[in-house]
């Protein structure tokens, strides 16, 4: 019994005793008197602050409670997204072994958001590690346009007439929220036409990214962060625009969103509506048809252009560290167009020979349906997390054109019986993402990441061609046919990070990862005119190494491995004859590219701006370009070929300023010569060709609630095979003025304010000269008016949350 006495007296005093070493550590997060619900608080060593000793995240009042601490010197972090993070010297001792912060307040990030009173110019386009961020919410210029009308004021970016996008030269990976989408169109080469700006939040752009990411990403990756609203209580926004240039547009634009502790159901619609007018001034010398040795093609289209986009979440928080989320989106974009096209044609001694007028009226509608459902779980640790996602997305594309040709006399009167021609593309899609990425911290100063990437994508392509005979339609099965195609991408990524010195603020930043990846595809037509499949395995290396001055100005240079597989639209086997003399089609015989990619950046922090500078290097194997060839009858027909090696280098700069209170600005050039290297005899190309473009970017503060941009882009003639584009250039102009208290904006845009916009291409070979000049109706004016409410309304949710503009 004594024996037991003891043994439980000196259990009570060394429980005493470690009760008295241990201390705790509670408070309050919030931002002003709101709190700040799932901030991230935690304790490092002061004399070590890699070894994490103790975290969690705010409740819903915004408190926290570190517990069992033992007395030490520490360092206090408190982390938010979308807010400054805030560090503090903390001491436990035994005669101060509890303590109770009270209320730690933060800031909202001077990046992201403005004071209400008073409308700051802010930087339109964001430096990041991996690359750039634009905010929609101050492109101005383009409210009532299209993501694809964001894009034009990115650095290194280029966007064609028709909507087509390249990054350095290169077509880039389109993600919606992360993952590829439907919504965007089901292939690699997105149509970001069919995405209204007003339902964007902000686009991510990454140069040159790293093994984490799909290696289908040579051309860098443009990530489209769709609006989510993340405020409690009931929270909406509204925004309605109208314009008029040669034909009027519309665009309307709302979400609604009801947050309690557990879950958050929102909902957003956005439609873009416009009528659309575009000239084409066609010219083509063929050296070897004698009877249409001179071709002049004039062709006038007429558009009616809408899309409608719809969007609903639902987030269950069932705890501070898990997270379901589920989104659904719909799209159907559809066009009606009506083309007229006269062609000329005459001989050497420009003497007529024959003319002739086509009328094509082509319909297009489509519907996608998309499902994602995604689990988060957090962790005491912030750089330790799991997520898993998976979705499926489901496309209906319908395309029927009906195509009628006149032949003409040289007064330009018609000629005998016009030729009636039928066709129609009708396009099945299914492409299922699953994914699953996990990132733990190591012991010494870094954190590992790995995960898998699944993506499996069918498509079925039915085309038919007919002609009017006799009042019936009859098939050409020589032109009629179905394409199948299936394909599956399985991934798995290793990628280490690691830095010397404080994580905030390292000396040196490394990783290095490689990412394995397994393809198999088939392509087939019921005819088996068509018939191939691939089975590959690859790897691709990536690594990246950044110094850190004291200033925290950085060099960083990195390496990676990818791929460019062949699109749908370059594998398709049918060919578009809308414009007879000028055809084009798909090619099912292309290889992949395989490509090395190198970059040098250096990022320079001035009191009032900044200046990047990247130099880059990119090695093609397999190079995929465009090729035209002239027959003997005088047609020339386009399809994407392998070539041999394309070795492309550049350099760009990026410099934004805030020389004054009222006034900022943000320029932009970028330079790169690409060198064609053709293994086959039998295609020349351009070997030595030089490119480059730049941007100016002008914000002013127009009182205490104004802000003005005016935008100049200039792009010089660009190299593409055979021959080069014109120079392009043009100004927007964006004014927007808060009203009602902030709650809502007026808005006024002027888009190609001299109506200079236009694009066009030179091409040549051994016999053929070929110019084409498009102009569409780019000068317009736009009206808008945006109103944002909430149960507890703040100013970051106008600006940053909803993107009302």
């Amino acid at each position: 019994m004594r024996s037991l006495f003891i043994i439980l007296l000196l259990f009570k005093g060394s429980t005493m005793l470690f009760a008295q070493s241990v201390g705790s550590i509670k408070g309050f997060v919030k931002e002003g008197d709101a709190p700040v619900v799932y901030a991230n608080v935690y304790l490092t060593l002061k004399n070590d602050s890699t070894k994490i000793k103790s975290g969690t995240v705010t409740g819903n009042a915004g408190e926290f409670i570190l517990e069992k601490i033992p007395l030490e010197n520490y360092v206090l972090h408190v982390k938010m997204i979308g807010y400054v993070s805030k560090k503090m010297d903390i001491t436990l001792t035994s005669a101060n072994r509890e303590i109770d912060l009270n209320t730690l307040t933060l800031e909202a990030d001077a990046l992201l958001l403005n004071a209400v009173e008073v409308v700051a110019a802010k930087e339109l386009i964001q430096k990041t590690e991996d690359g750039f961020v634009i905010k929609a919410s101050d492109n101005i210029t383009q409210i009532g346009g299209t993501a694809a009308d964001l894009l034009k004021n990115m650095p290194g970016v280029l966007v064609g007439a028709d909507g087509e996008v390249t990054l350095r030269g290169k077509t880039p990976l389109t993600l919606i929220n992360g993952r590829i989408s439907g919504i965007a169109g089901i292939d690699r080469t997105a149509q970001l036409q069919q995405i209204p700006a007003s339902s964007i939040e902000r686009i991510e752009i990454i140069n040159n990214p790293s093994a984490k990411y799909d290696a289908d990403s040579e051309g860098g990756i443009i990530n489209i962060i769709l609006k989510k609203n993340e405020d409690s209580g009931t929270n909406g926004a509204f925004a309605l625009g109208a314009g008029y240039g040669d034909r009027y547009r519309l665009n309307v634009s709302a979400l609604l969103n009801h947050k309690t502790n557990k879950w958050n159901i929102g909902g957003a619609y956005d439609n873009w509506y416009t009528t659309r007018t575009r000239s084409v001034k066609g010219d083509r010398i063929n050296y070897d048809v004698p009877e249409i040795y001179y071709l002049t093609q004039r062709r006038f289209d007429e558009r009616l252009v809408f899309y409608q986009n719809a969007k609903a979440n639902v987030d269950f928080t069932p705890n501070k560290k898990n997270n379901f989320s589920f989104e659904a989106l719909w799209a159907f974009p559809g066009e009606d167009n009506q083309e007229t096209l006269t062609n000329l044609y005459e001989d050497i001694n420009k003497d007529f020979t024959g003319s002739n007028q086509r009328y094509s009226n082509e319909i297009r509608r489509s519907n996608t349906l998309e499902g994602s459902l995604k689990y988060s779980k957090r962790f005491d640790d912030p750089d330790k997390a799991l997520t898993a996602n998976v979705s499926n997305t489901f496309n209906k594309d319908r395309e029927d054109t009906d195509i009628t040709t006149t032949n003409l006399t040289e007064q330009g009167e018609s000629l005998g019986t016009s030729s009636i021609q039928r066709t129609h593309v009708y396009q099945n899609t299914n492409l299922m993402n699953l994914s699953l990425d996990y990132s733990q911290p190591m012991a010494t100063n870094g954190f590992i990441e790995t995960g898998y990437k699944g993506i499996i994508r069918n498509l079925n392509s039915d085309y038919e061609r007919a002609t009017e005979q006799n009042g019936e339609y009859v098939i050409d099965p020589l032109n009629t046919n179905v394409f199948e195609f299936k394909e599956q991408i399985h991934a798995a990524y290793f990628q280490y990070t690691g830095w010397q010195g404080d994580k905030e603020t390292p000396t040196w930043k490394y990783n290095a990862g490689l990412r394995a990846e397994q393809v198999w595809n088939k392509g087939e037509t019921i005819d088996e005119t068509v018939d191939f499949s691939n089975q590959y395995f690859n790897l691709f290396p990536s690594a990246s190494l950044s110094y850190y001055t004291q200033k925290q100005n950085n060099f960083r240079m990195s390496y990676s491995r990818r791929i460019s597989r062949p699109s749908l639209g370059q594998l398709s086997p049918f060919t578009d004859i809308t414009d007879s003399l000028n055809q084009r089609s798909g090619n099912p015989k292309l290889k992949p590219e395989l490509i090395n990619s190198w970059e040098l950046t250096y990022n320079h922090s001035l009191k009032k701006g900044s200046v990047s500078m990247a130099a880059f290097y990119r090695l093609r194997n397999n190079a995929i370009l465009p090729y035209t060839v002239l027959d003997e009858n005088g047609v020339a027909f386009t399809q994407p070929q392998n070539f041999g090696q394309a070795m492309t280098y550049g350099t760009e700069a990026i410099a934004s300023y805030n020389p004054f209170s009222f006034y900022s600005f943000n320029f932009s050039i970028s330079a790169f010569k690409v060198i064609i290297e053709d293994t086959g005899a039998t295609m020349e190309v351009s070997k030595d060709l030089v490119s480059w473009y730049t941007k100016l970017v002008n914000n002013f503060s127009i009182g205490k609630n104004g802000k003005l941009q005016v935008i100049g882009n200039y792009t010089a003639p660009t190299a593409i095979p055979q021959g080069e584009t014109i120079a392009v250039y043009f100004v927007d102009m964006g004014y927007q003025h808060r009203i009602m208290k902030g709650k809502g904006k007026l808005g006024l845009v002027l888009s190609d304010i001299f109506d200079t916009q236009k694009s066009g291409l030179i091409t040549s070979d051994y016999n053929f000269n070929f110019s084409r000049i498009t102009k569409l109706d780019t000068r317009a004016i736009m009206a808008t008016f945006g109103y944002t409410f909430g149960t507890s309304f703040k100013e970051n949710v106008m600006e940053n949350r909803f993107r009302n503009d």
